[in-house]
């Protein structure tokens, strides 16, 4: 441990004595193009490297840009041979003799004929690759989100919804898993909807969606997984890239460099985004029917509101000897939140005729501020064999998060100054989580794969409140309200998979997952809270045939867990709004899901993609949040009056059954169309109401088209619209456009793009209580904004080719997916 942390120590020096090397002045230049020998696509990331025939030794290499060209500028007088490798290709060699400075004629590559699992596209990588058991969104290759954040590019791929306020659903679902390179991240404890916002597309490679995951993965998450992958580099030599964009909305700025040389390599990044403060118009028009008579009740507000954060990190990638290697990195992530504004508030009481009793104006001023620090950092130690399917690893991954959340909130009548109600509250919170895991694979025989693996969670989540009411003139502490909160839970599991092929038609993965879960709790203000353990055996299935003209239909089948977090349980009440209160449930069940799939997808030989699927979702029992209302509800020493109470519930069942229908279609060179629409019914059976059924129709739909022109310009338009679905009322709809170019720079080495964006969404939500039947809430948030924006991307750096003694892997290959 010492020598890793000296060798993270002395990187900046590693770095400056690295980058003092002399380089050699070019003297001739070959340049050429690589293309697929079918398609005629360009290949991007192909390795080129060129060997003097007398001396055998490597003089020069490089790797191609996006149009498959390539040029070596160290070229001398001589007898060569030119060697082109890329991942799934046979290699190409040929002899050149160079004279002069020339352009060699296009080179064709031809595609291996190894069979593979896969489904993905002939040629350079696809901005959307539909495989067995995921869907990869590439990130990089997206026009449109270049200067984004990672909301705004899950909007774009298929099954994934993003509401107005930035909450993610997955097939309709909104328990979604979140991964940053495979590993969970106390970053998406507090808030998934601002962690999303404050991680800048300039830092993701790639974006992984995992529908049905298999048995080495945590069960957790009941809609599925969504592995984001950031930018890493495994080319030798030094360089990096830099991001900028500003706009009228959004801001991101970012630095990526790396540094790798013989077995050991380095890299580093930094990104920061602000959200320029903007105002959102709000309203509540509440109608209570009571036996005294109706109550009404009437809001609305402006709020101001504005998010910035930043995130840095290192990593170090070390082999240690042709078959072991060592990775570890170290990630710090900050994000903050604020909102204020005034509520004007309406309270009308009616008497049993419908004629007014009386009537109230008030005015509420609030604010808000929400401040998350994290840190990550992780260990992996990798063992290969000679067979390389068999592998060998132990893995240590950490989370470590302070959060702070303060809110002030005051009630004056209008025309009166001083203030008849207020309250205040500081709540600092620390959320750990350390995991420690071991995995093996095996390959038995050619035809049957086994993996196994266990892996034990501890987290451990501290929180202490200290709520202050208003009495008279001044803010006292109220320790009804005010808590320490202690909660731990540590989860045990263990898997074993199978991997094989049932009569060489049926490629089968199925495997067992075992979870115990042990909680414990302790709240101050509350009465003994006792968290049952429980234990699960999750099982997956994923079954595909390959048929003629690269056609494959899969079956899958996964169970999952959503285990209610430490928000969903904790009993404190949150007053910011004095009538309009949420709290947590302690009670809370874990949600079970069962999700099955059948799949459809076919690719094409010009590159084109279509992909089909029908899934089905059962969850029992399922987590809703859940409103009730009461006409006057004392918490503590203090008595509300006209309050909704948000909280958490475990209703009887939810079942969600639809398609989704999504496509790739190349037509020529330069056209690109991409559309997709889902669309499914939920059902869900409320125990909260004598039974009561309610059925909801989801949709969602987006197309985007991309042009590319001859001269360097890329154009690309993206429409987007989904209509929310029905659950004690009725979710947003939204519809939203983009329009962007890209013009590329200096060899492809840079990029200039500007995006201008438009949405248009109108929160409206008409709910009808179903446990009182005595309320009808007409609410609405309106959030149309227009943004326009400009980024800069450039590439740099000197780097090296040729194979290593440590390794023997290709010259260059793109970095791998984790599973």
């Amino acid at each position: 441990m010492q020598r890793l942390l000296i060798i993270f120590f002395f990187f900046s020096f590693i770095n400056v004595g690295f980058a003092q090397k002399e380089l050699v002045s070019s003297k001739l230049l070959v340049s050429g193009k690589i293309i697929d020998a079918i398609s005629k696509q360009p290949i991007e990331y192909a390795s080129i490297v060129l060997t003097n025939d007398s001396t055998h030794k490597i003089i020069d290499g490089g790797i191609t840009d996006k149009k498959g060209n390539f040029s070596l500028q160290n070229t001398i007088k001589g007898q060569f041979t030119l060697t082109i490798q890329f991942i799934g290709y046979n290699d190409y060699t040929e002899k050149i003799i160079v004279t002069k400075s020339t352009t060699l004629s296009p080179i064709l590559l031809n595609k291996k004929n190894s069979k593979l699992n896969d489904v993905t596209v002939v040629g350079t990588r696809q901005l959307i690759e539909n495989k067995i058991d995921k869907l990869v969104y590439n990130l990089e290759k997206d026009l449109t989100s270049q200067g984004g954040v990672a909301s705004d590019a899950l909007k774009k791929i298929p099954m994934i919804t993003v509401d107005a306020d930035g909450k993610v659903e997955l097939l309709g679902n909104p328990n979604v898993r979140f991964l940053i390179d495979g590993k969970p991240s106390g970053i998406f404890g507090n808030s998934v909807a601002d962690a999303l916002q404050s991680i800048p597309n300039s830092q993701i490679q790639s974006i992984e969606v995992i529908t049905s995951p298999s048995a080495k993965y945590d069960a957790a998450g009941s809609g599925g997984i969504i592995n984001i992958i950031l930018k890493k580099n495994k080319l030798q030599g030094f360089n990096g890239n830099t991001n900028l964009s500003v706009g009228t909305r959004l801001e991101t700025g970012s630095l990526n460099l790396s540094l790798k040389e013989k077995n050991i390599g380095f890299n580093t990044f930094f990104s920061g985004n602000a959200q320029l403060t903007g105002a959102t118009p709000t309203g509540m028009d509440r109608l209570t029917t009571l036996s005294t008579g109706n109550r009404r009740l009437l809001q609305e507000s402006a709020t101001n509101f504005g998010r910035n954060g930043y995130k840095a990190g290192i990593g170090m990638d070390l082999t240690i000897s042709k078959t072991e290697s060592l990775t570890a990195s170290y990630t710090a992530h900050h994000f903050e939140y604020n909102n204020n504004g005034v509520t004007n508030q309406t309270f009308i009481q009616y008497d049993l005729n419908g004629n007014t009793n009386s009537i109230s104006n008030s005015i509420r001023d609030f604010t808000n501020n929400t401040s998350v620090n994290e840190s990550d950092n992780s260990l992996v130690y990798l063992k290969k064999f000679k067979n390389e399917k068999k592998t060998f690893e132990i893995a240590y991954n950490g989370s470590f998060t302070n959060i702070s959340t303060y809110y002030n909130q005051a009630q004056h009548y209008k025309n009166i100054g001083s203030n008849f109600s207020g309250a205040n509250s500081l709540n600092l919170g620390k959320e750990n989580e350390v995991q420690f895991s071991i995995n093996y694979t095996y390959p038995i025989s050619e035809g049957l794969l086994i993996e196994t693996g266990v892996k034990a969670t501890y987290q451990n989540i501290n929180s202490n409140a200290d709520v202050n009411v208003l009495n008279t003139n001044a803010f006292i502490k109220d320790p009804y309200q005010s808590y320490v909160s202690l909660y731990k839970r540590t989860i045990y599991a263990g898997y074993l998979s199978a991997e094989f092929a049932v009569l060489k038609f049926l490629n089968i993965k199925a495997g067992l997952r075992y979870e115990n879960t042990q909680s414990d709790a302790n709240y101050s203000n509350a009465a003994y809270v006792r968290i049952p353990n429980y234990r699960n055996i999750a099982p997956s299935f994923i079954a595909s045939h390959n048929f003629p003209n690269k056609q494959v239909v899969k079956f899958a089948y996964s169970y999952r867990i959503e285990r209610p977090d430490f928000r969903d349980l904790n009993p404190f009440m949150n007053l910011s709004d004095p009538h309009n209160i949420t709290t947590g449930n302690p009670n809370l069940q874990p949600e079970i899901g069962d999700n099955f799939e059948l799949g459809y997808n076919r690719t094409y030989e010009n590159g084109s993609n279509i992909n089909f699927m029908l899934f089905v979702q059962h969850n029992s029992p399922d987590i809703k949040p859940f409103v009730t209302y009461a006409p006057s509800l004392k918490i503590g020493d203090s008595i509300f009056t006209d309050v909704t109470l948000t909280s958490r519930a475990n209703v009887s069942e939810e079942i969600k059954a639809g398609a989704n229908i999504s496509a790739s279609l190349l037509l020529g060179k330069h056209l690109n169309i991409r559309p997709n629409i889902m669309i499914y019914n939920r059902y869900v059976k409320n125990i909260y109401d004598d039974h009561a059924v309610t059925n909801s129709l989801g949709l969602k739909s987006s197309i985007n088209i991309n042009y590319t022109f001859n001269n360097d310009w890329v154009a690309e338009a993206f429409g987007n619209y989904f209509v929310g679905s029905r659950w004690q009322g009725i979710q947003p709809s939204m519809f939203s456009y983009t329009f962007a170019a890209r013009k590329q720079l200096f060899n492809s080495k840079g990029s200039i793009g500007i995006v201008m964006v438009n949405c248009f969404s109108q929160y409206l939500d008409q709910k009808t209580l179903t446990i009182a039947k005595n309320l009808i809430t007409n609410s609405y948030r309106d959030i149309p904004y227009r943004s326009f924006g400009i980024s800069f991307t450039y590439k740099f750096g000197k780097l090296k080719f040729g194979k290593t003694k440590e390794s023997e892997n290709y010259l260059y290959a793109p970095p791998a997916e984790n599973n």
